[in-house]
Formats: C-alpha cells, structure tokens, sequence
C-alpha cells in the first residue's frame, strides 16, 4: 500500500482535502452517514465491523479545512488546521487487479460545489494507479449517477461480455451477477437440477 495521497480545492473561500489517510477518517461520520436516510443504501454497523472495515478498505475522505482561530502568541500562528468531514468514497481493492467503488457520499449542504466531481476524479486518478487493473466495478441508482460515472470513469452498464482465446472461435462468457446477503442465505434451498 502507498502512503496517504492528498488533493486540495479551493471553491468560493472554502478550503477542502481529499486524503486517502486512514488516521484522518472520523468513524463517528461515517456511521452517522451510514446511519442516515440519505446514504440508504448503506446502514450503521459495530464500532468494531466500522474499524475493521476500514482498515480493509482504500477510503478517499473528503473534509473542510477549518483555520484554527487567531492566538494571541504569534508562536503559536502555526496551529493545526481542523479537518472536518463532509464526505467520502470507499475503495474495496487488492491494489493489483480490481477496484470496487462503493459509499460515494457528500453531505447536503456541501453538494452543488462541484465537489462530488472532484471526488469522483480522484477516486479515477487512485484506481489508474492499480498495475493490473482488470475493471472497476460500482453500483449506482440514479440515471444521472450512471451518467455521471460514464462521463468521469468511462463506467458503463456491464452487459456479458465474450473473451476469446487467441482472438478467434469460441470463448468464454463473462456476466456481472450480484446477490444480496438475504439473496445468498436463501440460495439452495430449492430442488436440486432445477
């Protein structure tokens, strides 16, 4: 794994980072954004599974960089900058061949800045770092979202796909299949040959 990656923007004398650093991501956030009505894809988990999976996880943190107030010492003008959370993206990879996107997030009152682009550019510029990358693979709602992911990452809706050997003649049908955990836990429990 790299060392941490950071990106700065400026939009209307706001001051925000990306950071892929774990130490700058606030799990309290992040559960309060899994928590809510607007991420609902997602739900609130342990603080044990939210520490676990982040550290399994390549998570680009979005924050507002907030100025420490004036000291009176100048010594101490050199203060650090609050970071405060305002989004997210969630990478599941193995750094080498595959990228799943998932938990892209802004909260309201920062959207219409231009920074879910942002984001998403620089969720693209650390995916084309993976050396063998095969595919990146998301999930999205929205046709707006699926525009948007064509336009940005070249994503597109995967149809079954045929890889030949050698170039010619018959190949090998590859096709996106997804399962919910319900799906998978009532998975086999019909006739067997069906």
């Amino acid at each position: 794994m790299a060392a941490p990656k950071e990106w700065h923007l400026t939009v209307s004398s706001q001051t925000f980072l990306i950071s892929t650093s774990r130490t700058l991501l606030n799990e309290s956030f992040i559960q309060e954004c899994f928590a809510s009505e607007e991420m609902y894809w997602a739900k609130a988990t342990s603080v044990q599974d939210m520490s676990l999976m982040l550290d399994n996880s390549l998570t680009l943190g979005l924050y507002k960089l907030q100025n420490p107030p004036p000291s009176q010492s100048p010594s101490q003008s050199s203060e650090k900058r609050e970071f405060i959370p305002i989004g997210l993206a969630r990478l599941i990879t193995d750094y080498v061949t595959l990228a799943y996107l998932t938990d892209v997030f802004i909260v309201p009152s920062y959207r219409n800045l231009g920074l879910a682009r942002w984001l998403v550019d620089c969720v693209k510029e650390t995916v084309m770092q993976i050396p063998e990358l095969r595919r990146c693979i998301l999930l999205t709602g929205t046709e707006k979202l699926q525009r948007m992911y064509e336009k940005e990452m070249g994503m597109s809706v995967m149809q079954p796909e045929r890889k030949t050997q050698g170039g010619e003649g018959e190949g090998h049908v590859l096709v996106a299949m997804g399962a919910t955990k319900e799906d998978m836990r009532n998975a086999g429990k019909g006739t067997r040959g069906e």
